[in-house]
């Protein structure tokens, strides 16, 4: 049976930094602004995957941690678009997440939107379902502002008192105690809702507890992303109406020290990145994820050996919809005239025209003005 499409993102908090990500390895001027540990070599042990592409006469190469994210490249089901990011500059984390994940700044501010841009893509599709939008985690990010989104870092956390014998009175009292809270009172019927479909699904009242959940594949242990991404996997397979989901993945401000900790991250990304598509088997075909940061790193290492706040990253989109196994955009490359402000790759792509695509291709969005006021993207090539 078709399911709706579903949309998954991954947000890098921190500034992830695209040209450690996946670097171009060949290129003089990165050569001469990094040390070996903050570049991608191309030979030995620490060599990482060669890209196949044709966006730029550089070698690209996946960090030497990313080995499953270079085998979804090269399966053809990740698509890779560098130089990409904020069209207006801003080196600080609080603006530049703000502006990314509320789709709106400059001129577009005007209207005083305070919504973000997946909950203006849910307002415009009005997804059914129990539980259309799930954001994993301890709270909703700037992009769900708005939107009716379930909050949670495992699935029985949005169950009510199963197994407990005060339950039914707890429900009771929640679905009739508000008096003078009207307001309150729709909100908590739908939660209410939710929690019996999700405990209709994982709790075994033999054994009167959650069923663990099952996964197709083992997901990489000690991997603080392994969690979350099986929270979303669980959500997609119980059939719980998810249009879209969310996950935040920190630690990406790599100021000082960066080679050890950022090999570890792109190794976390990379493997329960896999784990997760893995475990989705033939649903695959109903999912696409998008990666992205607030900005990338600068061109030039710092002296405590690390990189600053820059501006151009690399996004990252996985799903078979699009054309996958190409990097796309425009590469404005790294001499000294081509940084923006002297220092930092410069965004050629938008971010929006990414995930205007996204929503267009793969969740059926007519008019991206919709969740980009005042924005008309112009064609990327990332969808057939």
């Amino acid at each position: 049976m078709a399911r709706d499409p579903i949309m998954v993102v991954l947000f890098l908090r921190g500034g992830a930094d695209g040209l450690g990500l996946v670097c171009p390895s060949s290129d003089p001027d990165l050569i001469a602004a990094r040390p070996e540990e903050l570049r991608v070599l191309r030979k030995g042990d620490a060599a990482g995957r060669r890209i196949a592409q044709d966006l730029a006469d550089v070698e690209f190469r996946f960090h030497r941690s990313a080995g499953a994210l270079a085998d979804l490249y090269d399966a053809g089901d990740l698509s890779l678009i560098h130089a990409s990011g904020l069209p207006d500059a801003t080196r600080s984390h609080f603006d530049a997440e703000a502006r990314i994940e509320r789709g709106l700044f400059g001129a577009a501010l005007a209207p005083g939107d305070p919504g973000g841009w997946i909950s203006r893509w849910l307002a415009t599709a009005r997804p059914g379902g129990p539980m259309p939008a799930l954001a994993v985690g301890a709270s909703r990010p700037a992009s769900l502002l708005g939107a009716d989104a379930a909050v949670a870092g495992v699935l029985e956390d949005l169950m009510i008192g199963t197994g407990n014998w005060l339950a039914p009175v707890v429900k009771a009292r929640l679905a009739t105690g508000f008096g003078s809270h009207a307001a309150l009172a729709l909100p908590v019927q739908e939660l209410l809702a939710l929690s019996d479909v999700i405990g209709g699904r994982i709790w075994s009242e033999a054994d009167q507890a959650v069923v663990p959940y099952a996964a197709a594949v083992d997901y990489p242990g000690d991997n603080p992303l392994s969690a979350p991404l099986m929270t979303v996997a669980q959500a997609i397979k119980l059939d719980l109406g998810l249009r879209v989901a969310t996950v935040d993945v920190p630690g990406w401000d790599t100021h000082v020290g960066q080679a050890g900790p950022f090999a570890g991250l792109v190794g976390g990304l990379s493997d329960a990145l896999m784990a997760f598509w893995r475990d989705l088997g033939p649903l695959q075909q109903d999912v696409s994820v998008v990666v992205m940061s607030e900005f990338g790193r600068r061109l030039r290492a710092n002296s405590g050996g690390g990189t600053d706040h820059g501006r151009g990253n690399v996004m990252m989109v996985l799903g078979p919809q699009a054309k996958g196994g190409r990097m796309l955009g425009r590469w404005p490359g790294l001499d000294n005239a081509a940084l923006d402000e002297g220092a930092d790759l410069a965004v050629t792509t938008d971010y929006r025209i990414v995930l205007a695509e996204l929503l267009a291709g793969h969740m059926g969005l007519a008019d991206a003005a919709t969740v980009f006021p005042g924005f008309t993207p112009q064609p990327l090539g990332l969808w057939g």
